[in-house]
C-alpha cells in the first residue's frame, strides 16, 4: 500500500492502490505514518517525497466502502481518527517533506498534501474538498487550507467545494510550484535535493514553530467534526454515505 524508495538521500514514499484511485484505507493510513517513523530515524535520509501511483488520482479520499459494515456515524469517526493521525505524523515530521501530486487530489488526499511543506502539482491535476457537498462537515481541511490562501479561496473549496486546478491553485497559494507531468519527477527529486542541504536541526526547529497553530487546529477542528456528526446522528439528520461518493 506504501512502497518506499531511498535514492540519494531522498525517501519516495509512494501510495500504491491504483484500482481504488489511491484511496485511504486503514491499512494505507498505518503504512503512511509507519514509513514516516523509519525516514525520521534514518540519519542518511534527507528529505521524503510523497507521491502516488498511477493516473487516475493521487488520492480520492477515504476509502468509503471500508466499514460499510458498521452505522455511518461510527464509521466516519474511525476514518476521521486514522486520518488525524496521518496529518498530524505528516505535519509534525522534522525533515522536509514534498507532496508530488500527478493526478486530481480529493478531499482527504488533499488534506494528506496540504500538510506537506510543499507542494508540487502537475499542469493537468486539481484539487477539490467535496464534502459540503454530500451532506458532511469538513472543519479538519480548513484547518489545513486557511494558512495557505485567503478567505474567499478557503469559502470556495470548503463551503462551495468548487474544484481548483493547477493554475488557480498556483495563484492562490494552495500549491508552491506546478510542473508538467512528465517534469514532475526530476523537479520533485531536484527540489527535495535543495531542501536536502539545509541543517537539519534548524529545519526540524522552525517547521515545529510554523506548525504550532496548524497541529492545534487541527486537532479542534476534528473534535468539531467528531460533535457535529454526532449531532447530527442523534438528531436523525445524519447523512448517508454510500461507497461510490468521493
Amino acid at each position: 500500500m506504501i512502497d518506499t524508495v531511498v535514492d540519494a538521500n531522498v525517501c519516495w514514499l509512494t501510495i500504491t492502490r491504483p484500482r481504488a484511485a489511491n484511496a485511504l484505507d486503514a491499512g494505507t493510513h498505518q503504512a503512511l505514518v509507519a514509513g514516516l517513523g523509519c525516514a525520521s530515524g534514518d540519519e542518511n535520509i534527507r528529505a521524503v517525497v510523497l507521491r502516488a501511483s498511477g493516473e487516475r488520482a493521487f488520492c480520492a479520499g477515504a476509502d468509503l466502502k471500508e466499514f460499510a459494515e458498521l452505522p455511518s456515524g461510527v464509521a466516519a469517526l474511525k476514518r476521521r481518527e486514522l486520518l488525524l493521525a496521518t496529518l498530524l505524523a505528516l505535519l509534525e515530521f522534522p525533515k522536509p517533506l514534498l507532496a508530488a501530486v500527478q493526478a486530481p487530489a480529493i478531499g482527504a488526499g488533499a488534506m494528506l498534501a496540504l500538510a506537506c511543506d510543499e507542494v508540487i502539482m502537475a499542469d493537468t491535476a486539481w484539487l477539490s474538498f467535496p464534502e459540503i457537498t454530500l451532506g458532511l462537515p469538513t472543519p479538519m481541511s480548513a484547518a489545513l487550507i486557511s494558512p495557505r490562501t485567503q478567505w474567499r479561496t478557503l469559502h470556495r473549496l470548503v463551503q462551495l467545494g468548487e474544484r481548483m486546478n493547477a493554475p488557480d491553485a498556483l495563484a492562490s497559494g494552495m500549491v508552491d510550484r506546478v510542473a508538467p507531468l512528465a517534469a514532475l519527477a526530476p523537479d520533485c527529486a531536484a527540489r527535495a535535493a535543495e531542501h536536502a542541504l539545509r541543517s537539519g536541526h534548524a529545519y526540524a526547529s522552525n517547521k515545529r514553530w510554523m506548525n504550532r497553530d496548524v497541529r492545534r487546529n487541527l486537532a479542534q477542528a476534528a473534535a468539531l467534526a467528531t460533535e457535529s456528526s454526532r449531532h447530527a446522528f442523534t438528531a436523525g439528520q445524519a447523512p448517508t454515505y454510500r461507497a461510490d461518493q468521493r
